[in-house]
């Protein structure tokens, strides 16, 4: 299929005249007029993009010292919340300090103890922090979420224990809420605790659940009015 770019009219299209005229009228007219632009079904938006090998969607999320950062530049705003709307659960094999194998878990299977891994041998593992071995398999999990507002994605990774029962924790609460809900999504604000470590108290993360998106409430029973009307005892005979 040919795609031919048509030249652009004198005057641009309606739509760029719209934007154009957006500074000379009120913000209620410019909003009521871009509702009234039609949305089909064949507006390009619903094709899907060749998606590269990889766990993260959008931009990554991870937590340290109490803080989120994004893709290790900024930092996420404390009152920042988003939709949990996925979560994978995988050992990931790094070599040369790059991730190389991913084997993921399966809804309804059992995630694999470290011992049923390969690479048992700690004589053979790369050297680590402080020269000591250091496991090449790493028992990750990636947790997808989504600004509501701005449709961003993000991705938070962990592979640390506190990491992990962050995870566990929002994983449990979702399955309880759909089990009566089962459209239930979880509304999250990225938050921390703190959890006993050998070495004392130290921060983790966890995810604040604000609200739920597609948790249908049911409606409280009516009360039964009474009757209103006469009250005719006689029995007709």
């Amino acid at each position: 299929m040919r795609l031919e770019l048509q030249p652009q009219r004198k005057g641009g299209s309606r739509l760029a005249n719209k934007r154009l005229s957006m500074p000379h009228q009120s913000e209620t007219a410019w909003n009521k007029r871009m509702n009234d632009i039609a949305i089909t079904n064949d507006d390009g938006f619903s094709v899907v993009e060749k998606s590269s090998e990889t766990m993260i969607s959008g931009k990554m999320l991870k937590f340290n010292d109490g803080r989120y950062t994004v893709d290790k530049t900024e930092l996420l705003p404390p009152d920042t919340v988003l939709a949990a709307v996925g979560s994978i659960t995988a050992w990931v094999h790094w070599v040369d300090g790059k991730p190389a194998e991913h084997r993921i878990t399966q809804s309804g299977q059992q995630h694999p103890e470290r011992e049923e891994l390969p690479d048992l041998d700690e004589s053979a593992w790369p050297p680590g922090l402080n020269d000591e071995p250091s496991d090449p398999w790493r028992d990750t999990r990636y947790l997808h979420l989504i600004d509501p507002q701005t449709g961003a994605d993000y991705t938070f990774v962990t592979d640390s224990f506190g990491g992990r029962r962050a995870v566990h924790d929002l994983k449990s609460q979702i399955a309880n809420v759909r089990f009566a809900h089962p459209n239930a999504v979880a509304i999250v604000q990225p938050a921390s605790t703190t959890m006993k470590t050998r070495f004392g108290l130290k921060m983790r993360p966890a995810f604040k659940v604000v609200g739920w998106r597609g948790k249908q409430e049911k409606a409280p029973p009516q009360a039964i009015e009474p009757h209103k009307g006469s009250i005719n005892d006689d029995i007709p005979y």
